[in-house]
C-alpha cells in the first residue's frame, strides 16, 4: 500500500483557470505542471486531484463536460509521460446545497483514503486557494500553497500550510521529503570529534532490511583527524574534510547536491553553518545537542562545557535535544527532545555518559522519523504525525 499522497487542486494549479472549465478545447496545462506529475509518479507518490465543481450544481456545464475535460487533461498529460491516479469532484451549487464534500470538506479525502490505499496523515495538500490546503491541518498533513497567475497568494494562509512559487516547487519539497522508490533516504552527516552519534546511525541503518532504509551517502569532516572519519572509513561511506579557505560554503554545497542528499545530519559538528548552505537546506538540515534547547545552549556550550553548567545550575533535569539549524548556534525550532535526570553526586563525566546513551537513540529515531514521512520537517519547525516513543519512553514532541 502506497502510504502517503499528494492532493492537488485542478482549477489554477494544475490547468489554467478561465472560470468554470466546462470545454475540452479550452483545457491548458500550467507551465511544467506535467514534469512535476511525472515526477510524482516516478517517486511512487499518489497523485489525486480533488477539486469543486459548482458548476455542474449551478448548471453551467454538465458532469459529462467534466469527464470530457478530465478526459483531455489525461490525455495532455500522458503526453508528458504523467499520470493522475484518481480524481475526486464535488459537484454541489453551495448556495443550495451544504455538503461535506466540497473543500473544505474532508469527505472527498476521507473517500479517497478507503478507496485508494493511501493514508492522509503525512500526505500533502496542494492548491491555490487557502480552502484547497486547509484540510492539511485536520487530516495531519501539509499544506502547501501556490501562487495565483499574477504571482500572489490567496489570503489567510491556513495554519501549517506554507507558501510555494507554483506546482513544481511543491513537487521539490514533497520530494525533499519523499524516498524514490527502490532508493534509500539520502543523509549526510557533518562531523568534527569522536563521532559516536554518528556510529549509532550506523548501527541503526547499516541493515538494508531495517525499515524505513537510509542510507548515510557522505561524512563531511571539519578536521582531517579524528575518529569520526575513521568510522565512515571503516562502514564504506565516502568522506570529504572541508577545506580552511574562504570557499568552503561553495565547497559544501557542490558536495551535499552531489552525493544526493536529502537530509543534512550535524553528529557533533563543531563549526557555524555558513548562512548561505542554511538558506539552501532551510527545514533539511538537523542538529543534536546534549540539554533541553533553549537552555544550556549557544555559543561556546558544546560537550563537556554544557555538562559542567548543568550540574553549576542546580537543576535537576537535562536531556537530549534534535533541532533545526539556522544562523546562530541552537536557536533553531526545536523538533524533539528526551529528558534526562540529573542523579546525586553526578560529576560531568557522569552525566556526560548518561545523556549521550539517549542521544544514541533519540537522534535514528527522529532520522528515522524523517525518512518515512511521520515527521514533516519545515523551515518553520516539525510537525509529528505519529509518535516517536513508545512504552516507558517518554519523549516530549514539540510541533
Amino acid at each position: 500500500m502506497t502510504k502517503h499522497a499528494a492532493f492537488l487542486d485542478r482549477d489554477g494549479t494544475l490547468v489554467r483557470d478561465p472560470g468554470y472549465l466546462a470545454r475540452a478545447s479550452d483545457v491548458a496545462l500550467l507551465p511544467g505542471a506535467g514534469e512535476a506529475i511525472r515526477r510524482l509518479n516516478e517517486s511512487g507518490v499518489r497523485v489525486i486531484v480533488v477539486t469543486n465543481q459548482s458548476g455542474i450544481g449551478r448548471g453551467y456545464y454538465s458532469e459529462a463536460d467534466f469527464k470530457s475535460v478530465q478526459a483531455e487533461i489525461d490525455r495532455q498529460l500522458k503526453t508528458e509521460g504523467a499520470r493522475i491516479d484518481a480524481t475526486y469532484f464535488c459537484p454541489h451549487d453551495p448556495t443550495l446545497h451544504k455538503c461535506e464534500c466540497r473543500k473544505p470538506g474532508l469527505e472527498l479525502y476521507r473517500r479517497a483514503e478507503h478507496e485508494q490505499g493511501v493514508q492522509t496523515a503525512g500526505s500533502w495538500f496542494v492548491g491555490d486557494r487557502a480552502h484547497d490546503v486547509s484540510p492539511a491541518e485536520a487530516l495531519g498533513g501539509h499544506g502547501l500553497l501556490v501562487a495565483g497567475p499574477d504571482g500572489t497568494f490567496d489570503e489567510p494562509v491556513p495554519a501549517g500550510s506554507e507558501r510555494v512559487e507554483d506546482l513544481a516547487s511543491a513537487v521539490d519539497r514533497i520530494l525533499g521529503s519523499v524516498t524514490p522508490r527502490g532508493r534509500p533516504f539520502q543523509v549526510a552527516v557533518l562531523v568534527s570529534g569522536s563521532g559516536s552519534n554518528l556510529q549509532a546511525l550506523i548501527d541503526r541503518f547499516s541493515d538494508p532490511a531495517v525499515l524505513p532504509r537510509v542510507e548515510i551517502c557522505l561524512v563531511i569532516s571539519s578536521r582531517p583527524d579524528n575518529r569520526a572519519l575513521e568510522r565512515a572509513k571503516a562502514a564504506g561511506i565516502p568522506t570529504a574534510v572541508v577545506p580552511d579557505d574562504e570557499g568552503s560554503e561553495e565547497w559544501m554545497t557542490e558536495r551535499l547536491e552531489a552525493c544526493g542528499a536529502q537530509l543534512v545530519v550535524l553528529a557533533g559538528y563543531m563549526r557555524l553553518i555558513p548562512r548561505g548552505l542554511v538558506a539552501a537546506w532551510s527545514g533539511r538540515m538537523l542538529n543534536v545537542h546534549p540539554a533541553l534547547l533553549p537552555a544550556f545552549g549557544g555559543k561556546g556550550m558544546y560537550g563537556q562545557r554544557v555538562h559542567e553548567a548543568v550540574l553549576e545550575s542546580g537543576t535537576q533535569v537535562t536531556g537530549v535535544t534534535v533541532h533545526l539549524v539556522d544562523e546562530e548556534y541552537d536557536q533553531g525550532p526545536v523538533v524533539a527532545q528526551w529528558s534526562v535526570p540529573v542523579v546525586e553526586g553526578d560529576d560531568a563525566d557522569a552525566l556526560a555518559a548518561r545523556v549521550l546513551k539517549v542521544e544514541h537513540r533519540l537522534l535514528p529515531s527522529v532520522v528515522a522519523a524523517v525518512a518515512e514521512g511521520t515527521c514533516l520537517l519545515g523551515p518553520d519547525g516539525a510537525r509529528w504525525i505519529e509518535p516517536l516513543a513508545s512504552g516507558e519512553d517518554r519523549l516530549r514532541e514539540i510541533t
